[in-house]
């Protein structure tokens, strides 16, 4: 059986603005977006029409934003093996110091063993 180190974890997120709502039901939409800005390579889209959802995905294999990927990286690595289940749950919090930073709470066991770790997310 295979046996590999967990340096620690990504995170990333996806989020959709909506547009205003519309309540007429013969409104038909077609999803149209505009070359806006050039950005650090890539393009900026600006939705044309208000009422159509605007995404933001922050995953590593879509565009750069000015979002970026967290990586929460562990003091020790952990040594699992091949299928090993990993449990755990992530609590995520705004900063009392500063508005824009996200606290990072993460619990998890695997292999009879808990650990918990902390990070802040800038």
């Amino acid at each position: 059986m295979m046996r590999a180190p967990l340096h620690g974890f990504a995170f990333w997120f996806d989020v959709e603005f909506n547009g205003h709502a519309i309540s007429s039901t013969n409104y038909q939409s077609t999803t149209s977006f505009v070359d806006n800005h050039q950005m650090n390579g890539s393009q900026r889209k600006r939705r044309t029409n208000p009422n159509e959802a605007l995404a933001l995905y922050t995953a590593p294999e879509d565009p750069p934003t000015h979002q970026q990927q967290t990586l929460i990286y562990f003091y020790d690595p952990i040594e699992l093996e091949q299928d090993q289940l990993i449990e755990g749950s992530v609590t995520l919090s705004q900063s009392k110091e500063n508005a824009r930073f996200m606290n990072i709470h993460l619990e998890y066991t695997s292999g009879g063993r808990s650990y918990v770790k902390e990070s802040v997310m800038r």
